[in-house]
Order: C-alpha cells, then structure tokens, then sequence
C-alpha cells in the first residue's frame, strides 16, 4: 500500500494522442490514450491505483460523443477500449484486470510472457496492423534486453511507443544488454517509419529515432568477445 501518492498528470502529443505522466510513488508507467474513430487504443495502464479512475473520467469527457453517465454506456454505444501491454512488469500492467472490469469492453494485445501474467487477450508474434478512422497503428515484437517478450507500438509513422524497451537489464547491482539480442534490437528499430521514439519514465517522453539509434549503437560497440553481456555504467 502507496501511504504517499505522487499526483497524475495528463499531457497531449496532439489532438488525439494523450499519455498520463508517470510516477515513482507508486512506481508507474506512462499510459498512452489514442482516441481513434472506433476505439480508445491504451498503451500500458499503470500501476498507480487513481489510474482507472482517471481513465473512465477522461475517455468519458474527452473520447466518447455518447452523452451517458458511465464508460460503461459510452462502450456499449459503440466505441471500444483495446489494449497493448509493453512488457510485464507491475508498473506497466497492475492495473489491467480492474481496468477491464470497469471499461467493459477490452481486446489485449501482448506478448507470451505477459500473457502469463494477465491470462486474457491475445498474443503478439508478429507485426500486426490495425486501421481505425484515420489511426494507422502497427504492434510488433521488439528484442529488448530489459523484458522478454516485449511490445511497441508505431501509430500514424509518427511516435512510435517503446515502454521499456530500449532499457538494460538488472542482475544485482549491474545493468546489462544481451549483446545479441540488442543487435536484433537495433535492426528492428531502425525499419520503424516513425521519427519519434517514446520512453517510459523519461522526461521529456520523446526521443528522436536517430539519437535512440546512435546511443543503442554505441553501447553495442562496448561489446567483448566471447562475453554475451555488455555492462552498461
């Protein structure tokens, strides 16, 4: 239990693009809102237990033209909720199960280990693409060192969502990259259209594709041989 709640925020990336800002108390993930023409589109839900809450406030008052009193109405009119879940770890889905009791209406989209995790929805394998109204949105698996199985999203070629993705991973005191799976990780990132990459936790949310792709290379390039692991300091 959080004793000491750090405020949410909402902020926008464009008329139909917002995010819930994360926290470090309880530590929780960025959650991205893509109001789209038959759907809201969620980008992880959070660990901070005022989320949801905030959640059916905002989709109610901000995505939904149905003039009912709950989300609850507002889905059954016709608009849905989907989800794409980055990775499993708690700051990233803590919410999803009461989320999807109180939105109703939820398609999931993950990978096999987060599926683990949630027991609902569907797993991601392979790119797939999704077009709502005037949302072009593109799921795909990403290499990443930090999380098996992890999940970006690309909406529009234009942000692409990455959650923890480009992290290393944590053994002990010591952050690591696989330094063959950052090599994968780099080649899938560089096919991606868009040329804004988002990173959970960071301030500002927003990278540059380019400057994302010269740092991962950089860390690539501090690789030993026959050592599978690159210490990242």
């Amino acid at each position: 239990m959080c004793l000491f709640k750090d405020e949410l925020r909402i902020a926008r990336l464009d008329d139909n693009i917002s995010y819930i800002q994360p926290t470090v108390n309880p530590l929780s993930a960025n959650v991205v809102i893509i109001n789209s023409k038959d759907a809201v589109w969620l980008y992880d839900v959070g660990n901070h237990p005022d989320i949801p809450g905030m959640l059916e406030h905002f989709i109610r008052t901000e995505c939904c033209d149905y003039s009912g009193d709950s989300v609850l109405q507002c889905t059954k009119a016709g608009k849905k909720v989907n989800i794409v879940l980055s990775h499993f770890h708690q700051d990233h889905i803590g919410n999803i199960t009461q989320l999807c009791e109180k939105l109703d209406c939820c398609n999931i989209y993950q990978g096999r280990l987060t599926y683990k995790h949630t027991h609902i929805g569907s797993i991601i394998e392979d790119d797939v693409y999704i077009e709502d109204g005037k949302s072009v949105l593109h799921i795909f698996p990403l290499p990443s060192s930090h999380a098996k199985g992890s999940i970006a999203l690309e909406v529009n070629n234009e942000y692409c969502f990455l959650g923890d993705g480009l992290y290393a991973m944590q053994k002990g005191f010591q952050s690591l990259y696989n330094t063959g799976i950052l090599k994968e990780e780099i080649e899938v990132l560089k096919k991606v259209k868009a040329k804004n990459f988002m990173c959970s936790h960071k301030t500002p949310f927003g990278r540059s594709k380019a400057g994302v792709i010269r740092w991962l290379e950089s860390i690539y390039n501090m690789r030993t041989k026959d050592n599978p692991y690159i210490l990242y300091e």
